[in-house]
């Protein structure tokens, strides 16, 4: 019996402990669900608010890649039209020249019927006097045979009067209309020659200006070149004589100088002290030396090119440099070396046509300019001093009577003397070498320079900032400093007198002492 109430106790016991571990199941799995169910919802709350965001961020780079399209169509849109603008100028001044063109046809065709109505008058004329000359013949002969009562001696002597009247006027017919094809075949044969020489050359057509641009490998060079507080560009200038410009444009330094020779020579200097990474004034004297004994050696070679490609065998080493010196010029708007070159062969095609002396005119061409090369202080005119130079130097007097030829005031009767001024003409005029407002510039700024130079003591003379600052260098040996002072007024004071100039040009006298001692 009590086995028996043990073990229904045990059951119920048993039983309640399962029914209550249940409940507790019951309840653990409740709030699992509701855990469970709370976690759902967040999740799925946050996989809104992601939704949300990648749809906004796709939104916005919609909208940038739309407004970056926008910009690029606009950017076409701008340089389309800006294309189409400029194609309607150009149309426009293909129509002003058309226009131009025609008008000029007009009068051309007005003066052609105004000479062929001329021509028609004289004709008229003519045969009303070759009529009327007829008519006199005929009545002369009438009166002849009225005559006849004459002696036979004196109808032969009028008959041979007659005759030999007939013969002169017939004569002098033949040697007018002899003469006439004769003069027409010159002008043919000339148009001819000139038009064969000009076809054979191709014309140079600089474009040329007075600046020049050194690329840098980064953007920290330029701070380099430039220098602590600037000294670098400032002994770069001094020692160069050339403004060193130094803007935004990334990797880029601009040198601008009037001069075409101390520009190349300023910007070999910097490349090699680009090269070199060690920039200094003293740096940039010892490289600017380097670089001018290199741009003196490529002269030379330039020179002796120029002579190689004409076929002129021997020449004056001095001649030979500055003929070199013409490549690094400009004069009439065109490059001196060319233009010369250019002159000389022109002249040599001309001469071969018309059996003249080829080695004159080609060694008088090549040299006819380098009087804008050789400095000298007097008001002589360059085509003068070229001559002289050339009889200075060895140059034949066939040769220097060709190059001062040119001059108005020494004419020759040489035939290489016409050719090489014909020549000289041919090149001048060919469409597009002009460029007048270059030229008065250079002009302008060798007048200044030039000018300084006269003054005592003066060692070299830099024009810089088109004409608006003068660098004056001066001898230490010759020059104190008191003097170097009053050397500055004179100086202003001579260009006020005698040069015209809107705004004020600055002038700037430097004297320099330098010391060197070697401790060993």
């Amino acid at each position: 019996m009590n086995i028996v109430i043990t073990l229904v106790i045990a059951l119920v016991a048993f039983l309640l402990g399962a029914g209550v571990v249940y409940a507790i199941l019951s309840v653990q799995r409740r709030n699992e669900l509701r855990q469970a169910g709370t976690e759902a919802q967040r999740i799925i709350a946050d996989a809104k608010r992601e939704a949300e965001t990648v749809v906004s961020v796709a939104e916005l780079a919609a909208k940038e890649r739309f407004l970056a399209r926008e910009q690029v169509l606009e950017k076409e849109w701008k340089a389309k039209r800006k294309e189409l603008s400029k194609l309607e100028s150009e149309l426009a001044g293909k129509e002003q020249t058309l226009d131009k063109s025609l008008q000029q046809a007009k009068d051309r065709q007005n003066d052609l019927t105004n000479r062929e109505r001329k021509l028609t008058e004289k004709e008229e004329i003519v045969a009303k006097e070759k009529k009327e000359a007829e008519n006199l013949l005929k009545g002369q002969r009438a009166k002849l045979e009225e005559m006849a009562g004459l002696t036979t001696a004196d109808a032969k002597a009028e008959l041979m009067r007659q005759l030999e009247y007939d013969a002169r006027k017939e004569a002098t017919r033949i040697i007018k209309k002899i003469e006439e094809n004769a003069r027409d075949r010159a002008k043919s044969l000339a148009r001819i020659i000139t038009t064969q020489a000009v076809e054979k050359m191709i014309p140079y057509l600089p474009l040329e200006g007075a600046v020049g641009m050194v690329h840098l490998p980064n953007e920290e060079m330029k701070g380099r070149v430039i220098g602590r507080e600037g000294r670098n560009i400032r002994a770069f200038e001094r020692v160069t004589g050339v403004d060193v410009i130094v803007d935004d444009t990334p990797e880029i330094i601009m040198l601008a100088s009037h001069n075409p020779l101390r520009r190349e020579i300023a910007k070999l200097t910097l490349e090699k002290l680009v090269e070199d990474g060690r920039i200094h004034p003293a740096r940039i004297e010892e490289f600017f030396e380097k670089a001018r004994e290199t741009v003196d050696e490529a002269i030379a070679q330039y020179g002796r090119d120029a002579l190689f490609h004409l076929g002129i065998p021997t020449m004056h080493e001095h001649l030979v440099d500055t003929i070199g010196r013409m490549r690094l010029r400009m004069a009439h708007g065109q490059n001196l070396l060319e233009h010369s070159m250019e002159v000389a062969k022109i002249a040599l095609y001309m001469a071969q046509a018309v059996g003249a002396n080829t080695e004159i005119v080609r060694r008088a061409g090549i040299l006819h300019e380098i009087g804008h090369i050789e400095e000298h202080l007097d008001d002589s005119h360059p085509t003068l001093v070229a001559a002289n130079m050339a009889k200075r130097f060895g140059e034949s007097p066939a040769v220097v009577a060709c190059i001062a030829h040119l001059h108005p005031d020494h004419p020759s009767t040489l035939p290489e003397a016409h050719l090489l001024e014909a020549a000289e003409n041919l090149a001048l005029t060919a469409p597009g070498v002009h460029k007048e407002g270059l030229e008065k510039y250079v002009e302008h700024m060798e007048s200044l320079e030039q000018m300084v130079r006269g003054f005592k003591g003066v060692q070299k003379v830099y024009a810089m900032k088109a004409g608006r600052e003068l660098l004056v260098l001066v001898d230490t040996q010759m020059v104190d400093d008191e003097y170097t002072l009053w050397l500055a007024k004179d100086i202003a004071e001579r260009i006020e007198r005698e040069v015209r100039f809107t705004g004020q040009i600055k002038v700037q006298v430097v004297r320099e002492s330098r010391f060197v001692g070697y401790a060993t």
